[in-house]
């Protein structure tokens, strides 16, 4: 599920708001602006999610166009790399779901499921696709043998978030009855089912090491779920804004959130970067008129984060 971000409560440890311009920003052609962005976890590629119904792909740090692919007049819904950032699936408001190589731009992989695509997620062995159709049970499939595994459990709604743990043992989903359900990825078979969280959840990613599962949304806190019981152990400090993207560093540092305003998803909105050690604010990335869309991390490190201005996609390095 895609949304975008808001203005925050000053918890007592947040660090001062930044004020900066972006390290980069990229022409789109008119009526092609980014509605959201994807950023592969190497760092070298940012693929956007434009209005014109193209996912186009831009190297970092120079930002040359790529590639652009086209859903075929449907709406980009939903779009993740890769954990090494091989792949790109993209998923549609009418059902289709195609996954390209990058950066050769060939289509390895097709699936049409009739509803709109909210969420997908690739395991990190690129062997499996969990994919989140709106208001249908969530699916795992065998993109090896392109046919489905399973039907995850959760029936109200669907699922509105997917990720795979990093060690690929397990497959988390944000269902739209506010429990989160943790499953063994290689058969969908249910193993732990968080049913602490009242609000439903909007973003999920797990630690680097697979033992925690972050989880954020219309609750406005971040909480620290253990991922072999799911047991909700800690979370992080609330904002009065609505937790909407989850991001974490490769060497488990570091979370990237994306906040926004429910009033108005186009309100100006917040990133924080927080310290997962201590779960208090490294950086609070607020500039006026600028509305978060994606986050991830450059090459050396670096926090990214996009917005768009018109014709414009913005990129926002964090020190």
């Amino acid at each position: 599920m895609r949304l975008s971000t808001a203005m925050l409560f000053v918890p007592a440890l947040l660090s001062a708001a930044t004020t900066a311009k972006p390290e980069r920003t990229i022409t789109v052609p008119p009526g092609a602006d980014v509605q959201f962005t994807a950023i592969s976890p190497k760092g070298d590629f940012i693929a956007g999610a434009c209005k014109d119904g193209q996912v186009r792909v831009w190297t970092l740090p120079g930002g040359e166009l790529r590639q652009a692919f086209n859903l075929q007049d449907q709406v980009v819904s939903s779009m993740t790399f890769s954990n090494d950032g091989a792949l790109l699936a993209v998923g549609g408001n009418r059902g289709a779901v195609k996954i390209w190589a990058i950066p050769s731009g060939t289509l390895k992989h097709e699936i049409k499921v009739g509803e709109n695509v909210n969420a997908l997620a690739l395991s990190p062995n690129k062997t499996l696709l969990a994919l989140a159709r709106q208001e249908h049970p969530a699916q795992l499939w065998d993109l090896d043998v392109g046919r489905m595994l399973t039907e995850l459990p959760a029936k109200f709604s669907g699922s509105l978030a997917l990720a795979f743990s990093p060690d690929g043992q397990r497959l988390a989903s944000a269902d739209a009855d506010t429990a989160i359900r943790i499953y063994e990825a290689s058969t969908g078979a249910i193993r732990a089912t968080v049913n602490d969280l009242l609000l439903e959840t909007f973003a999920i990613t797990f630690s680097a090491d697979s033992k925690d599962l972050y989880a954020g949304g219309a609750d406005k806190v971040i909480s620290v779920i253990d991922a072999s019981n799911g047991k909700v152990v800690s979370s992080f400090p609330k904002q009065s804004l609505v937790v909407g993207e989850l991001h974490g560093s490769p060497d488990g540092k570091l979370l990237v959130a994306l906040y926004f305003d429910e009033k108005s998803f186009r309100n100006p909105a917040p990133a924080i970067v927080w310290d997962i050690a201590g779960q208090s604010t490294q950086t609070n990335f607020s500039e006026p008129g600028v509305t978060p869309n994606g986050s991830g991390f450059s090459k050396n490190g670096r926090v990214l984060i996009t917005s768009t201005s018109g014709s414009q996609l913005q990129i926002w390095s964090l020190r």
